[in-house]
């Protein structure tokens, strides 16, 4: 579901569109909604994801004994051949999580892959899941719903930047068209369009930074 309508845009700017209008209105509020999730690299509104990963071929292992505790650990051996794994940390492309519909597991020798079990298998965080049963080069496919909370007071916000953009292009649109329809130039000066750097700034604060 989209973050803004038509019938926001309509009621913000307080006027009425033809059926063409409302479809070139749609069109502006669409991409205008895509560009922002661009730039804070994240969704505006809670939306399903089907994702694949394949575990890493190693990652790094810790003793299963204790090296401070356990006396009997023979501590002159240079290899370790018993290892406990932390927790396999797979991260999502898109945050934050809602919730996790599925998560399953299939091995490189398997026919078939395995359910995970939430609490059990794994755990759900906001940036992805921490999975407890995952073994090098496993195949693991996540089904999840994710993207910024619609009762949070930060989507009136992202709304109101998308309102605000969207009026100008409306409004440039309006006049491109009538000044064709006429065919004359109209003294009209143009409005900015798209996202200016102030509302820009404005939502930095929801920005995803990524490493990679």
């Amino acid at each position: 579901m989209a973050l803004a309508s038509v019938a926001d845009l309509k009621k913000y700017m307080d006027i009425t569109f033809s059926n063409t209008q409302e479809e070139a209105a749609l069109m502006i509020l669409t991409g205008l909604e895509a560009d922002l999730e661009h730039y804070i690299g994240r969704p505006v509104t809670a939306a399903s994801f089907s994702e694949t990963y394949v575990a890493e071929a190693n990652y790094t292992g810790s003793s299963a004994y204790s090296f401070f505790y356990d006396y009997n650990i023979d501590r002159t051996l240079t290899t370790v051949t018993d290892v406990t794994k932390p927790p396999y940390v797979l991260y999502t492309r898109q945050t934050p999580i809602v919730s996790v519909a599925s998560v399953t597991v299939q091995g490189q020798t398997d026919s078939s892959a395995t359910t995970q079990t939430v609490g059990n298998d794994y755990v759900v965080r906001r940036y992805g899941i921490d999975m407890f049963r995952v073994n090098d080069n496993d195949k693991i496919v996540i089904n999840y719903t994710a993207g910024l909370d619609s009762t949070a007071d930060n989507t009136s916000a992202l709304k109101l930047v998308i309102l605000r953009a969207a009026s100008r292009e409306v409004q440039n649109l309006h006049d491109d068209v009538v000044g064709m329809k006429d065919l004359t130039t109209r003294n009209v000066a143009p409005v900015e369009t798209g996202f200016t750097m102030e509302e820009l700034n404005s939502v930095k604060r929801w920005r995803r930074v990524r490493v990679a």
